[in-house]
């Protein structure tokens, strides 16, 4: 094995740091979401009110959202391409969504866009890795 070969294989350090972040940002979206579930007294009591009691809709989203970080963290250190693209997706809707909570609570707000922000980053910083990573395994291409 030729070592640019040897290189491709090796996990780079800065997915493993997009994976460490997501499983934070993951942490952050269930704690999030419990706290929607037992419809949060500090979030109703903010200038936009309480959603209309619907609340618990938001719920369900951030949970979904926090399963499917973790998934795309796991099949990362794994080493799928697959968790990749629903990284790079899942973060990039995260940090839009989140920019409709600033107004409502601007440092947690800026916190998950930022952890966010640091995913994207990590990975497609190392992209080469998961281009490599596929045409190993006989996937096709991105």
């Amino acid at each position: 094995m030729s070592q640019a070969n040897q290189m491709l294989t090796r996990r780079p350090g800065l997915v493993t740091f997009a994976a460490i972040m997501l499983f934070i940002g993951a942490g952050f979206e269930l704690v999030f979401a419990i706290s929607e579930f037992v419809n949060a007294i500090w979030f109703s009591g903010t200038v936009y009110g309480n959603f209309s009691g619907n609340l618990w809709i938001w719920g369900i989203v951030d949970l979904i959202f926090a399963v499917l970080l973790f998934y795309a963290g796991y099949d990362l250190l794994r080493g799928g391409a697959f968790g990749f693209i629903v990284a790079i997706v899942l973060a990039g809707l995260s940090a839009i969504r989140w920019f409709f909570y600033l107004p409502a609570a601007p440092i947690l707000a800026l916190v998950v866009i930022a952890v966010d922000i640091l995913i994207i980053y990590g990975l497609t910083a190392s992209a080469d890795y998961f281009s490599g990573s596929s045409r190993a395994t006989g996937a096709p291409e991105m």
